[in-house]
């Protein structure tokens, strides 16, 4: 749009001020009194000027075709970067794994009818309307909501499979799962060898497994983050380039609840926070909606806190330890669920016989102790590719889904193993690209 209008000048001219609307904005030039068709040539070239040397405004397309899907590690490892806002991540998330989520929803639902019985969408309908988690996802990670519809939106797949793909420790404390997952986690402080290390195996569901998926996330605001995950989901393990990582444990022997954050959300709630003290803050803030041990990680540090939906407790191996680790069972959080005791009531097992059940914790303790000063990648990497017995509660074992090893430094890299690691070798990922 043009617009004119004329003043005195000192000198007694009459002058033309010309303004240029581009956008927001005008731009004005002053002129003297000259013929109407040479203002309108010089305020028609100026606006076509400044549109030439204006860069455009990002736009949702702009942002969405920068998506890419690469296979790695000899086509066992999806890697899907990612760019922009939540909804247009998740768009093209959807887009370009459609196949894959349509796949693992399908496995989902089969797991559901199995588990639960009877149709398992009217399962979803009535668990999605019993439950409220929303409310607390509004509230601390709201922006996941616009991802989950961009999935949903990209893959065709109903929105509230969608959700309900996301929720599947929740699903668990609310079906016949109580003794499932074998997830071992563990981290070790910086020294003067090597930054904090955080680390894991990965253990779900067999469904899940050949579906070996990592999102590497650049936000509008250049934040990124290396998150492990399937297809159609948010996130079950990561890190940012803050640095700052989170590794899961389930702990079906504690309290849960029917509403709070789940547990995908408060992965990707950790991974915006800045530093360990902040993800730490981030965990205590936070309602909890189902039991889980969450090994934090920082640049300087790691912490392996036991939340529950009533109780939040820190473990270490001992006073001072300058590292941690985990499994499935709860160490110092003592908030056991009511239903917890009448499920090993029917079984007739005693709470201490179900607490020495863990056979992944000596694999630990035996190479780690109060005479360890320090460890390194090496070290881990050997731990989580260990099958120290014949039995089948080994480290590595037939749901180890992957393995990852994150390097907190200044520059931090994001190792991962997708599948079990002592059949797969470790693949790097770097931030920056």
């Amino acid at each position: 749009m043009l617009r004119s209008s004329k003043k005195a000048t000192r000198k007694g001219l009459i002058e033309y001020s010309i303004s240029v609307h581009l956008g927001s904005s005008y731009i004005r030039c002053l002129t003297p009194l000259i013929p109407d068709h040479v203002k309108r040539f010089i305020a028609i070239s100026l606006l076509l000027l400044l549109a030439a040397c204006t860069p455009p405004a990002p736009t949702e397309t702009n942002v969405r075709s920068k998506a890419e899907l690469t296979y790695l590690a000899d086509g066992k490892l999806r890697h899907l970067e990612l760019y922009g806002k939540p909804y247009a991540r998740g768009l093209a998330h959807g887009r370009l794994l459609k196949d894959d989520i349509k796949a693992v929803t399908d496995s989902l639902l089969l797991d559901i009818e199995r588990t639960a019985g009877g149709d398992p969408r009217d399962f979803i309908t009535r668990f999605l309307a019993e439950t409220d988690f929303v409310t607390a996802i509004k509230t601390h990670t709201p922006e996941l909501l616009e991802e989950i519809k961009g999935i949903a939106d990209g893959s065709g797949i109903d929105h509230d499979i969608i959700m309900m793909h996301q929720l599947g420790d929740e699903f668990f404390f609310n079906s016949e799962y109580i003794f499932a997952h074998k997830c071992s986690s563990i981290g070790i402080n910086k020294t003067d060898n090597h930054p904090a290390i955080a680390a894991q195996n990965m253990d779900i569901p067999h469904y899940f497994h050949g579906y070996q998926t990592v999102m590497h996330i650049t936000e509008s605001d250049g934040r990124e983050s290396i998150v492990l995950t399937i297809p159609g989901h948010i996130g079950i393990t990561g890190m940012s380039s803050a640095p700052v990582s989170i590794n899961c444990n389930i702990l079906m022997q504690l309290d849960y609840a029917r509403k709070g954050l789940p547990v995908s959300f408060i992965v990707r709630g950790v991974l915006k926070q800045n530093s360990y003290e902040e993800a730490r803050d981030f965990l205590h803030r936070i309602p909890h909606a189902s039991a889980q041990n969450y090994l934090i990680g920082g640049e300087e540090q790691v912490g392996s806190f036991e939340c529950s939906a009533t109780a939040i407790t820190e473990f270490r191996p001992f006073a001072e330890a300058p590292f941690t680790y985990h499994t499935n069972h709860p160490l110092t959080n003592e908030s056991f669920s009511v239903r917890y005791y009448e499920i090993l009531e029917e079984h007739g097992v005693s709470l201490e016989e179900a607490m020495t059940f863990c056979q992944r914790l000596p694999s630990f303790q035996q190479r780690f102790d109060s005479t360890t000063t320090d460890f390194g990648i090496a070290e881990i990497m050997e731990v989580l590719s260990s099958r120290d017995h014949e039995g089948v509660d080994v480290l590595s074992n037939s749901l180890t889904y992957a393995s990852v090893v994150y390097e907190l430094s200044a520059n931090p890299v994001f190792h991962i193993a997708p599948g079990k690691p002592h059949e797969t070798a470790y693949e790097e990922l770097v931030f920056g690209k």
